[in-house]
């Protein structure tokens, strides 16, 4: 058990250890729908196309996963943009919302190098990590490991 997730309440590290490792996929696939979808960002054709790809071949392309990493760097610009102007609404939702696609980065493995290289398990750790602080809080995060950790 190591990462992020061990900072979170409701032993979320030890539901993610639990998981068996043939459910991890389809537990992190149903962690990015719940988290994209809770937190309103579902609606971007990049994401719908990288969780397209990702449940119908199990994995998702070179271009798409940069584009899952672009669409990612846009929400943290604009709740930069958004700080800085002193909007704290504009700049919370496009926080919130950049977390829940970065929950999709390291479920497809977007991102740096890094990410790509990581195991499944330790992509999941990360992933519940970030939609938990997308969700504020783990309720929802508890309830899909829930569904896999037995």
């Amino acid at each position: 058990m190591s990462g992020r997730v061990t900072r979170l309440p409701e032993d979320v590290a030890e539901l993610v250890d639990r998981v068996p490792d043939s459910d991890l996929a389809p537990c992190m696939y149903f962690l990015a729908i719940t988290v994209l979808s809770g937190v309103d960002v579902a609606d971007s054709a990049e994401l719908a196309t990288a969780l397209t790809e990702l449940r119908e071949r199990g994995s998702v392309s070179a271009g798409h996963r940069l584009e899952v990493g672009s669409r990612l760097a846009q929400l943290e610009q604009r709740a930069f943009i958004a700080g800085r102007r002193g909007d704290d609404e504009a700049r919370d939702r496009a926080f919130f919302q950049a977390r829940a696609v970065n929950c999709l980065v390291h479920v497809v493995g977007a991102g740096s190098g890094a990410v790509i290289a990581r195991e499944p398990r330790d992509r999941l750790r990360e992933a519940a990590y970030e939609a938990a602080i997308a969700f504020r809080g783990t309720p929802a995060v508890v309830s899909v490991l829930n569904r896999y950790a037995g």
